[in-house]
């Protein structure tokens, strides 16, 4: 009989439990002997505990205490009274399904809090699904992980965010008394702060970096530091501990220049230090993978849109920007081509991936954007000045930026089905907006800029 809930073999090993339930919705599985005799539960947070405290993942999972967790029997599936106490308990402990057992011992049936609900009513607390996977976002107050954060916890994620505030903390303030949310300050290259906070984790997604250019550029060590050296001590923490899902924000800055349209087997061309440094890491984390970790890499394209953590040193949003505060909109170049991506959706990839089966994304490379978003800059400019009432553009022919490519993003659209829900005119329309209201008051503060490394808020 195939169940909701992974049922193991007492005798399956460690790392074998791990990657059974990681492949599931579940964080727990239930554990038998080989007649089916119900023994306990274990969870995958219980398991990886295990490797940390020095077992080897070959060992049997009754080669250590099992949790002796509620069962059901045919009586207290039909008695109100124990069902409505065994409800109260699940919610509670966040635990979704029960096994039930017949007189031998053995699991007969699987119910869960929904099935306990339709034959009894609703138990004393609210109903649910229970809480979530924990997702550690390493630069979950940044411009993309302030939105991913508030993603994941709409899509009932527990997420813990790791972050230096090195830009401030203004984007997680309004979350503050989110349920399902844990803030940890420190920095990556920290190693204690960094593997206290994979405690209990189920998947971890690496978006803190020395991002862009001009910021690599400033401070390079900082720059090795944190995008190689830090991005390779976690990704062995997490491996050693069997956290298989594994995203690593990357670029389609490291294709650098190219004709053609360039997928992921196509080769690189970095030309900064910024792209060079996330090549580096692709290939060490890559070099990791295997059956018991997955990494994922997520070569973006250059991000645009609203975001709590504001930014106005990428190209759309510095045109949006400019358009307001200028009166006009300055092209330097202008024949150069650039893959764009909404920064809503860039958050909406990485939820996919966190919720995709593992097998289809771990130990893959995906470019993430989409081709009909890949624009001249010229374009990029005509599109803002024609949502915005015709702003007139300013073209400077000389160009101080080498990079020049244009992207395929068919194997995401394959995989994830994932097409764009945001557009460049929609972006520039809400970050005017967002001027003209005052909402942002002065878009010149270093604090909206990555290269000025200021944290200083309105």
């Amino acid at each position: 009989m195939k169940y909701p809930v992974p049922c193991l073999d007492r005798r399956t090993s460690i790392q074998e439990a791990i990657r059974t339930i990681e492949r599931t919705s579940f964080d727990r599985a239930f554990v038998v002997d080989p007649g089916g005799v119900y023994l306990g539960c274990v969870t995958i947070s219980d398991l990886r505990r295990l490797l940390i405290s020095g077992a080897h993942g070959g060992e049997p999972v009754d080669g250590y205490p099992l949790r002796h967790g509620q069962k059901l029997t045919a009586r207290s599936c039909e008695d109100p009274k124990l069902a409505e106490r065994m409800m109260s308990d699940m919610e509670l402990e966040g635990v979704r399904y029960l096994p039930v057992v017949d007189d031998g011992g053995r699991i007969a049936d699987i119910l869960s809090l929904e099935d306990l609900e339709r034959r009894h009513g609703p138990g004393p607390a609210a109903a649910g699904d229970g809480p979530g996977r924990r997702v550690l976002v390493v630069g979950g107050a940044g411009y993309l992980g302030s939105v991913l954060t508030r993603k994941l916890l709409g899509r009932g994620f527990r997420v813990r965010v790791l972050d230096s505030f090195l830009y401030g903390r203004r984007s997680l303030e309004p979350l503050a008394e989110a349920k399902n949310l844990e803030i940890v300050e420190g920095d990556l290259r920290h190693i204690p702060t960094m593997v206290a906070a994979l405690a209990d984790v189920d998947a971890v997604v690496l978006l803190a970096a020395i991002v862009g250019d001009p910021a690599s550029r400033i401070r390079p060590i900082e720059t090795i530091e944190t995008n190689v050296l830090a991005a390779q001590a976690l990704a062995s923490a997490a491996r050693l501990q069997q956290v298989g899902r594994f995203l690593y924000a990357s670029t389609c800055s490291v294709y650098g220049v190219g004709s053609a349209l360039l997928d992921e087997e196509a080769p690189l061309h970095p030309v900064s230090l910024y792209a060079r440094s996330k090549i580096e890491s692709e290939k060490i984390i890559l070099g990791m993978g295997g059956e018991y970790f997955s990494p994922t890499i997520l070569r973006m394209g250059t991000l645009y849109g609203p975001s709590p953590r504001m930014r106005f040193d990428l190209v759309v949003n510095t045109m949006s920007m400019k358009s307001f505060v200028d009166g006009r909109i300055q092209v330097f170049g202008g024949s150069q081509w650039r893959p764009l991506l909404g920064v809503e959706d860039a958050a909406e990839v990485y939820a996919r991936c966190l919720e995709a089966d593992i097998g289809k994304v771990g130990n893959q490379v995906f470019n993430v954007g989409s081709d009909g978003q890949n624009y001249r800059i010229d374009e990029v400019a005509g599109i803002i000045s024609g949502a915005l009432g015709g702003v007139p553009i300013q073209r400077d022919r000389s160009n101080l930026d080498a990079r020049d490519y244009r992207v395929s993003f068919a194997k995401l659209e394959q995989t994830l089905g994932f097409r764009p829900g945001q557009t460049i005119a929609d972006a520039a329309g809400a970050i005017v907006s967002s001027l003209r209201s005052g909402a942002i008051r002065n878009p010149a503060q270093r604090i909206y800029y990555n290269h000025f490394f200021d944290s200083t808020e309105e």
